[in-house]
């Protein structure tokens, strides 16, 4: 337990404040998606006919995009504070956020309105309105109270900074770097990071809500078929992941090339030996449990489990994501773990990228969702641990091989398992299969350590030494 809690602590920032900033970061990342308008409250239909009911009706999701802007924010913040961090805080984080809040606010006001009279005097009236308006205040809906979590994680650590206690950008304990790495590539891997966990978001999102109006509006028959509508979103993340590693490749070319080469047909298949038998192995035993039941107690009154049932093959066109998986590989096994772990060593080099890879997910994960708040924070635990688990395995196939191509295979069918099992789902099904994909990650560094591993020197830090992240 003692290692395990060195090592926890070594991927922490130096300053373990900076939790607190990251935390309310992350507050404002899931807010966008979450509940902004209260379940028990109806508009008023009077507020509704007129140009501004109807304007702040549509409204809504672009106010929203302020507390995004906010949350981007303080993703840039994290890494580049600035001469005056506190005023960069309080003007390009907590500002946006509080012009979104006002006018979420003012839209509810707006719209829902207190029941009136006609018997009412105008004093009266406005007094009634502002006691309404108090009253509601208790039963805002999630987007709201994330918000306000995350602003007052932001403002605490802002005070902490304020007074000289807490500083920024980010950093962990590591090795010392040369002035031209910290110069140049450092930085720039800085800026992908950035852009990973912000900027892509909004790409994604142009291109998701563009391309298929622009596509659809003239298209014929056949491009709103079904099958369309199942490759328009991979086509979409295609597109954009082309655009981020044009940009990386032009910096980056040689660590590119160096990460897609031809590995071998052994670490291919050893590849997708991981991701297809751990789908066998949850699916057997799932059969295997079914048989028992049925021989328990429903043996001579039904058949039989039928076999087929547990081990159909996928839809087809989800081997699609096997491309998606191969660029999003090139930018986290090809270039971030080679960097990562050039500065921190293996073992928290990959459990960084792993942080980043899940945080990189959050936007994603809470789009079009309307979670509680005991689901935000099992989905935020549950991703980290499962990008955490994942990048240990496609380290492992990465460095053993000398490429991301292998890692692509694994990770491309992990999504395609994930999406459309080979039996029929079950609950916790997604904890057993990333239970078993943390075995496979232990026994794979335990057991078997690849030759690549034993070349990575971890070099002894002197004391204090930190390395910027």
């Amino acid at each position: 337990m003692k290692r395990i809690a060195q090592f926890i602590r070594s991927v922490i920032p130096a300053d373990p404040f900076q939790l607190i900033f990251l935390a309310g970061v992350v507050c404002l990342v899931v807010a966008h998606s979450l509940r902004w308008w209260p379940a028990e409250l109806a508009r008023a239909s009077e507020m509704r006919a007129n140009w501004l009911g109807e304007l702040l009706r549509a409204s809504g999701p672009l106010f929203v995009y302020f507390i995004i802007f906010s949350a981007m924010a303080g993703y840039f913040v994290c890494f580049w504070p600035g001469n005056h961090p506190v005023r960069r805080i309080l003007f390009s984080v907590c500002a946006p956020a509080l012009i979104g809040l006002g006018l979420m606010f003012s839209r509810i006001i707006y719209l829902a309105g207190p029941p009136r009279s006609v018997l009412e005097s105008p004093g009266s009236a406005l007094s009634h309105s502002l006691g309404w308006a108090k009253s509601i205040l208790w039963t805002l809906p999630t987007g709201f109270q994330f918000t306000l979590v995350g602003l007052v994680l932001i403002g605490l650590f802002t005070s902490r900074m304020a007074f000289g206690i807490s500083t920024l950008p980010l950093a962990l304990t590591g090795k010392q770097a040369s002035k031209l790495e910290d110069s140049e590539a450092w930085r720039r891997l800085q800026f992908i990071v950035f852009v990973l966990l912000g900027p892509f978001f909004l790409l994604l999102s142009i291109m998701g809500l563009g391309v298929p109006l622009i596509v659809l509006a003239r298209a014929p028959a056949y491009l709103q078929s079904v099958w369309f509508g199942r490759l328009a979103p991979i086509i979409e993340s295609l597109m954009a992941y082309g655009v981020l590693v044009w940009f990386v490749f032009r910096k980056e070319k040689q660590t590119i090339k160096q990460s897609i080469r031809w590995p071998g047909m052994t670490s291919l298949l050893l590849a997708g030996a991981f991701a297809v038998g751990i789908d066998l192995l949850i699916s057997m035993g799932q059969y295997l449990s079914e048989r028992v039941q049925w021989a328990a107690h429903s043996f001579g009154r039904f058949g039989p489990p039928s076999l087929e049932t547990y081990f159909s093959l996928p839809d087809p066109w989800l081997l699609l994501m096997l491309l998606a998986a191969f660029c999003e590989e090139l930018i986290f096994r090809g270039l971030l773990q080679a960097r990562f772990v050039e500065r921190f060593g293996v073992y928290r080099g990959v459990c960084i990228v792993g942080i980043v890879w899940a945080a990189y997910h959050f936007f994603e994960d809470f789009s079009f969702a309307r979670p509680t708040h005991l689901e935000v924070f099992e989905k935020l635990a549950f991703r980290i641990f499962m990008c955490v688990v994942l990048s240990f395995v496609l380290a492992w196939l990465t460095l053993r091989a000398g490429s991301v191509l292998p890692a692509a295979v694994a990770h491309g069918l992990y999504n395609v398992f994930n999406n459309s099992g080979l039996g029929p789902a079950f609950p916790g099904e997604a904890f057993v299969r990333i239970g078993l994909w943390t075995v496979l990650a232990y026994g794979l560094f335990r057991y078997w350590p690849v030759r690549e591993i034993a070349l990575v020197e971890t070099v002894a830090e002197p004391p204090g030494s930190e390395g910027t992240v």
